[in-house]
């Protein structure tokens, strides 16, 4: 991984399970022939963009794995309806019961859309974000939505000819067939030149590839990826909180192909439960374009070819309460710490108490090096150092 502090991940995209014959696919713009440029900030790996409800302009995470969200405050300020009850599912596979409304006056730039259904509570955690809720895929069900990432701008229009799109660097996109209530964005990738794998495409996700032990397990016959260490415990966090501690996996894929963009030594951990997927890293190596009208998804390369290959630090940190601690161990430090012992210093900055929003915005804790020195308190309150190698 790049950054010590990275280790720390943040998958917030979440899933509508259906209920009864309740679906998420409501509403929609409430004119035709739309175009409209809607301008984005990327904020520690997450899409911000400026949506108007109501009169009053708020700042939403634009999330493609995920339905509308609104936050309570909001929904009660609006007076927003409540339309449904249903369960929600994070990327982790954490589930929570949840209401849902109806959103009139979304403006996104020009454009209006009325009778969204949307998630009524917005997690906890999403709040170190400043936000007020995520745009989501529903919203886009009937429309074309191009990211241009060189420009850090989104496209929202229900117009092809208005966009420059070449069918060669073009996928099938399918809404996921496993949930139908949200038209969360699946596309097929190629592993190696004769494994074909669907997955998601969730721009809640900061990473390139989320990959779950299942699908290890399911391709473990096809040689497409080489395990290269095996760790435990838990760092990430979802819309729910924490994950639980399990066994994880440290895979490099050799390649990965998604339309005409070839991507050599992916690497990627693995997460018990949970669901795979193609994050907003993507984004980092090109444009994307999902037309949601004609089931196309596109992705323009600025180079044909990109190497992903990262060193990874032996351990991993993550925050539970207000202490940084150790969240997973890899092998080369299962005789030096423990899953859950607090780090109190890394390289002698010390880090007697921390704020999870705090670390989630700061500056990466170390940067430019590939070993550090951490002092570690164990249960027994007792502080050791130990020095760690990026390899």
């Amino acid at each position: 991984m790049k950054t010590f502090i990275y280790l720390i991940l943040f998958l917030l995209s979440c899933t509508v399970i259906h209920a009864q014959s309740f679906t998420m696919n409501q509403g929609g713009a409430t004119v035709k022939n739309y175009y409209v440029e809607l301008p984005y900030a990327v904020i520690n790996g997450k899409i911000i963009v400026s949506v108007e409800i109501a009169g009053e302009k708020h700042r939403f995470i634009f999330d493609t794995g995920a339905p509308v969200i609104v936050s309570k405050e909001l929904a009660a300020q609006i007076k927003a309806e409540v339309i449904n009850n249903n369960r929600l599912r994070d990327a982790n596979g954490g589930y929570d019961s949840v209401s849902v409304v109806r959103l009139n006056g979304i403006m996104l730039g020009n454009v209006n859309f009325n009778a969204i259904p949307a998630i009524g509570t917005l997690p906890e955690l999403y709040k170190c974000w400043n936000v007020d809720g995520v745009i989501g895929s529903n919203i886009f069900r009937n429309s074309i939505v191009s990211i241009q990432s060189d420009k850090h701008l989104i496209i929202i229009t229900d117009q092809a000819n208005k966009l420059t799109l070449n069918k060669k660097h073009s996928v099938p996109l399918i809404t996921n067939e496993n949930n139908d209530t949200q038209s969360d964005p699946v596309i097929k990738v190629m592993l190696g030149k004769k494994v074909s794998l669907t997955l998601e495409f969730d721009t809640g996700d900061a990473g390139f590839l989320r990959f779950s032990n299942d699908y290890m397990n399911q391709l473990s016959k096809y040689a497409v990826y080489e395990v290269i260490d095996k760790g435990y415990g838990a760092s990430q966090f979802g819309g729910h909180g924490l994950q639980d501690n399990s066994d994880k996996y440290l895979l490099k894929i050799p390649s990965l192909t998604i339309g005409e963009g070839y991507f050599n030594n992916v690497i990627t951990e693995t997460n018990k439960g949970g669901s795979a997927a193609i994050g907003c890293r993507l984004l980092d190596y090109g444009n994307v374009t999902l037309d949601f009208i004609n089931s196309r998804f596109y992705f323009d390369a600025r180079n044909e070819t990109n190497d992903l290959y990262e060193k990874h630090w032996p351990i991993r940190p993550t925050v539970i309460g207000n202490k940084l601690v150790v969240g997973v161990v890899w092998t080369k430090a299962l005789n030096q710490v423990k899953p859950g012992e607090q780090i109190m210093a890394v390289n002698e900055k010390a880090f007697p108490e921390v704020n999870l929003c705090d670390m989630i915005n700061r500056q990466p804790i170390i940067a430019g090096t590939d070993s550090a020195t951490v002092t570690i308190k164990d249960a027994e309150e007792k502080e050791r150092l130990i020095d760690i190698v990026k390899e």
